[in-house]
């Protein structure tokens, strides 16, 4: 008689799941920005992100037509790969795994040989930094960047505060008129991103984030804020700094990793999308790596 598949509920993934499924994601020792629960959780309407748990496992996916699955995240891998062939297969569908890096790869080679299409996903990989790197500028590779910052010194009148329940409407507010700056949030993306903001300061102790702020004679002017991937990396998932005020982005960045250097020492600062202007940005701040991802398509 043959197996009967195991049935995977998934759901929209809701606060309630943090307190289980964040040790699980972090257990892994993964440093890409999938791999935080804060990242589904904010991300989950744009890109109909889902979970489902069996036992100690936690199965996420992404889309709904044709939709990509992360590697499975709890006891055994190669299992449980298994079983979301099974579940795919029952639904008369092919199984595609995003997320996987060069070495997670190579493992599912061997355990799946001649059974994936394998492509690099190189608008997703992430960048990551020496979070003391980032708190120092320390060096001739950060020269540019500290003048950004002496004339920023020179100009404003600034202060740096953390985030917290007095100040998060403040960030809200900032982080609208910076959408604004840029089509009024007509794009789609934008306006996930604002509304996800927005959920995530009224949950900042339930999703582990903490960020920090920039004041200009009192007015809220560059924002960031972040959650921990695992024990030695801090992923930021939101800097914003309003365009009139030239040297905040550099400001800001440099203070949040002056809060985390002595705590993390990596910080992730998530991928560039294939934005050249981006990658550009992001490169400027010297990554220690840049983190591959792969995704996976089963071979019909």
């Amino acid at each position: 008689m043959s197996k009967k598949p195991i049935n995977l509920e998934f759901r929209e993934p809701t606060i309630a799941d943090a307190e289980w499924a964040s040790p699980l994601l972090k257990s892994t020792g993964m440093k890409i920005c999938e791999f935080s629960f804060t990242t589904i959780w904010m991300w989950r309407k744009y890109y109909n992100n889902q979970i489902a748990r069996y036992g100690d496992t936690v199965f996420i996916r992404s889309g709904d037509v044709e939709p990509y699955y992360l590697p499975p995240v709890g006891e055994d891998l190669k299992r449980n790969i298994e079983i979301l062939r099974e579940y795919q297969h029952e639904r008369g569908e092919f199984l595609s795994i995003f997320g996987a890096d060069a070495e997670m790869k190579e493992r599912i080679e061997q355990w799946f040989p001649d059974v994936f299409e394998w492509q690099p996903s190189e608008g997703d990989y992430d960048y990551l930094y020496n979070s003391e790197d980032l708190a120092t500028l320390a060096g001739r590779k950060y020269h540019s960047k500290r003048n950004h910052i002496a004339a920023f010194d020179a100009r404003y009148n600034w202060s740096y505060e953390p985030i917290d329940s007095h100040n998060a409407d403040e960030v809200f507010n900032m982080v609208t008129e910076w959408c604004r700056e840029r089509g009024n949030c007509s794009d789609p993306g934008l306006r996930n991103e604002r509304r996800s903001i927005g959920e995530a300061l009224d949950h900042m102790d339930e999703l582990s984030l903490s960020g920090g702020l920039v004041r200009v004679d009192g007015r809220v002017v560059a924002m960031t804020m972040g959650s921990p991937i695992n024990d030695s990396v801090f992923d930021v998932h939101s800097e914003k700094a309003l365009a009139d005020f030239n040297g905040a982005y550099a400001v800001i960045n440099r203070e949040f990793a002056k809060e985390l250097a002595p705590k993390y020492p990596l910080i992730n600062r998530e991928n560039d999308m294939g934005i050249e202007g981006l990658r550009r940005a992001k490169r400027s701040y010297k990554p220690v790596r840049i983190l591959e991802k792969y995704l996976a398509t089963e071979k019909v």
